[in-house]
Parts: structure tokens; sequence; C-alpha cells
């Protein structure tokens, strides 16, 4: 069975699944794409692809049957291009790590927990409030509005009404099970929410209605001093505008672990705003996201060579 893994991720994780694969793969691993050398004759070959992006310039893969994304979002494959009839799946094992990224950076911001450390290891007691400092706030009973009501999404809210948060949510899609949110919107009424939200959590994926979905306009609809986080993709929110508003303190702060351009340039200004929390898109970044991820790989590809369903199968109609 020819299996290409393909691009600097699917190079990275090839070793750690073929360690685990019980059955047997004529496998190449081709991290850079810039050479045709080597992946004209290896997607000449493949029936198998493991990666993250396709793009229409790639060469032919008349054999291709599966193309497992090495990542949840399919932003960076583009559809139209990939042969008919293919079978396209993603992957899932991040949503615990990401939900507790966006539970520590809300609490974080709320408690002004970073300028508070920082500043009475100066020497300050200025937040002590016996000497006059002002009081932090907390998140019971403030209302989170997530944009994306997926896996991410779902786990946040779980989370989320733990710490007697309420929740609510915009999705691109119906949404028949609720579960944590208390109302969710269809994304053409988002701005209906957005007046609600103490804090916005970006958890949709990049396409065509999300991209520059939270602009100026929108953003000067949320609550003063709200909190925006966004873990999805940097192009949903306007960057420029975000730091802004950031900047005139119309929000209490932003948590960010994706960029419109990454790495994040050194000339952005959010690197110097005291009010914004910036990660290197490595909110997912644990040893038990690389277990599970890997886990469904191996089954998937165990699933494909025993000709049994696959999992997490994706509509290669759709147009993100």
């Amino acid at each position: 069975m020819k299996t290409l893994f393909l691009g600097g991720l699917a190079a990275r994780v090839a070793p750690r699944i073929l360690g685990k694969m019980t059955e047997k793969l004529d496998t190449t691993v081709l991290a850079e794409l810039t050479d045709m050398q080597r992946m004209i004759p290896a997607l000449a070959e493949a029936e198998i692809v493991v990666g993250h992006i396709w793009r229409s310039d790639f060469p032919e893969a008349p054999r291709l049957k599966l193309l497992q994304a090495a990542t949840a979002g399919v932003d960076m494959i583009d559809l139209p291009s990939l042969p008919r009839g293919i079978t396209l799946c993603n992957v899932f094992g991040h949503e615990p790590a990401i939900a507790e990224y966006v539970l520590m950076t809300m609490l974080a911001l709320t408690h002004r927990l970073v300028d508070t450390v920082t500043a009475f290891r100066g020497g300050s007691w200025a937040a002590h409030q016996p000497a006059g400092g002002a009081p932090h706030g907390e998140i019971l009973g403030k209302t989170i509005g997530i944009v994306g009501y997926g896996r991410i999404g779902r786990e946040v809210a779980r989370r989320a009404v733990s710490f007697g948060c309420k929740v609510i949510a915009a999705n691109r899609s119906p949404i028949a099970d609720k579960r944590d949110a208390s109302e969710i919107y269809p994304l053409a009424e988002l701005d209906r929410m957005l007046p609600q939200c103490d804090a916005l959590l970006i958890a949709a994926g990049l396409g065509p209605e999300t991209r520059g979905l939270i602009d100026a306009r929108r953003l000067a609809l949320l609550p003063a001093r709200a909190i925006v986080i966004n873990i999805a993709r940097g192009d949903v929110v306007d960057e420029q505008a975000l730091a802004g508003a950031l900047e005139r303190g119309r929000l209490r702060g932003a948590a960010l672990d994706v960029f419109q351009t990454e790495p994040l340039p050194v000339e952005s200004p959010l690197w110097d705003l005291p009010n914004v929390l910036v990660s290197p898109h490595s909110a997912s970044t644990v040893a038990e996201e690389n277990d599970r991820i890997v886990a469904l790989f191996c089954d998937n590809l165990r699933r494909y060579l025993a000709g049994e369903p696959l999992r997490n199968v994706l509509d290669t109609d759709l147009r993100y």
C-alpha cells in the first residue's frame, strides 16, 4: 500500500505513526513541498497521502484514494483541486488542551494575573486593596460567546459552566444539541450575540464566510472591557482593528494563539500591548494531544487497510 507523508508536519509525525502501526505500509516521507523531482513519482503511485496541505499546482495523483489530514482544520487543502472520488479525513484530539488554554487566559486576563505578579516581583504592592489597589474581576456570572460551536467550542462550554459562566454561541450550520450553551445563533445573526459577550472566543474554521468576520464594526458591538480570545485562525479577526481597540482600552484584553501572519512579525503592536497574551500557535501542544492524534491516525489507516468505515470523514464538496 503506497503511502506518502507529505509536508513538514506529516514528516514530523511519520516516525511515531509508523512505530505504532502493525500493518505494513510502503512509505515515502517528503517534507519539502518544492521538491518536485520526488513529489511527481510519489504522488503518481500513492494510494494514501497523510498531510494537511493540498494545492492546485500539485502533480497528478491518479491512484489516490485517501487523504488523511494531519490537522483538524482543512483550510490549507484546496478542495476543488482534489482528485474526484477520494476520501478526506481530519483528526481531533486537541480540544481538551485548547479548552484549558481558553479558560486559563480568560481567568488570567480577568484577574490581571500577569500584571499583578510582574508588579509584585518589582516590589510594588499596588494591587493590594488595603494599599489602594483596584480590585480585579472574576468570571463567575460572566457570559462567554463562542463563534464556532464544534468540538473545541463544546469543550470550552463544558468547562465554562462549571465556573458559573453563561455560554452562548454562533455557528455556521444548525446545531440540534445545544449541550451547555443556553442559546445558539445562526452566524448571520452574530451581531445579536456580540453585545452580550463579556468574553468572545473565536473557534470557527476559516472560510469565505468567516474570513475577516470579527472586524472593527463587530468589535465595537462588544461590551466595553470585553475579552477576545482567538484559537482558530488569524484571518478570522481584523488584527489591526483589534490592536486599535486594545490600545484605546475599549477592550479589557485579548489572548491570541493564532495570527494573520505567522510567525507574528516583530513590528506588530501586539507584542507591546500590556493587555495582550500572545502564544506561538501552541495552545494544543501537549504530549497527550500527540498521543491521541497518533492513535487516531493509526486507527484510520488500519480501518482503510481492512476496508472498514473511516473516522472523521469530511465532505469534499464543502467550501470552507
